[in-house]
């Protein structure tokens, strides 16, 4: 499942918005991401989508470092424009901390994560941005908007439990 651990990342804006639920109203953030990381992320969106993007290096062009183990390092299409991918994870928890060891870190559950932006990078990185929609308190929207201010974060994602529970039976039934 699609994940990041402890990748800098740029916070981009943070939208703080009302969801209503019948007539229940609950205050809401989108906040925009943009990392960079190694291409085998593609892997989760679709198994060929790395391959589409990135070729091994031929001879005369620099080859993949040892101790990233990559092959696939160079763009195949250098003018390809950044890819827009509809896929959407849900059930995520989120973490962001400051890029110093005083910072509290902020942590949100149930993330929706969505509108990612792929753009390959020399090397066999990627460029992705993208939404992450939660539920907040107050409390949170503050910490949220003095991250803003920071820009620079370390973010980890993972998968919630309800999300590693159902993948667990999925693999199961399989």
């Amino acid at each position: 499942m699609f994940h990041l651990d402890k990748n800098p990342a740029v916070i981009g804006n943070v939208n703080v918005r009302i969801e209503r639920h019948g007539d229940e109203r609950s205050l809401a953030v989108d906040v925009t991401f943009v990392t960079s990381t190694g291409n085998t992320v593609l892997d989760h969106f679709d198994k060929e989508l790395r391959k589409a993007l990135f070729r091994k290096p031929k001879a005369g062009e620099q080859q993949s470092l040892p101790t990233i183990g990559e092959h696939l390092t160079e763009i195949k299409i250098p003018s390809l424009e950044p890819l827009k991918v509809g896929h959407e994870f849900k059930g995520y928890e989120l973490q962001i901390d400051g890029e110093l060891d005083g910072t509290q870190p902020i942590f949100l559950v149930d993330v929706k994560l969505k509108k990612f932006v792929i753009a390959p990078k020399e090397g066999g990185s990627v460029e992705l941005s993208f939404k992450a929609s939660a539920n907040v308190d107050p409390d949170e929207v503050a910490e949220l908007t003095e991250a803003l201010i920071r820009e620079s974060v370390v973010l980890t994602l993972q998968p919630g439990k309800a999300n590693e529970e159902s993948q667990q039976q999925g693999d199961l039934a399989a």
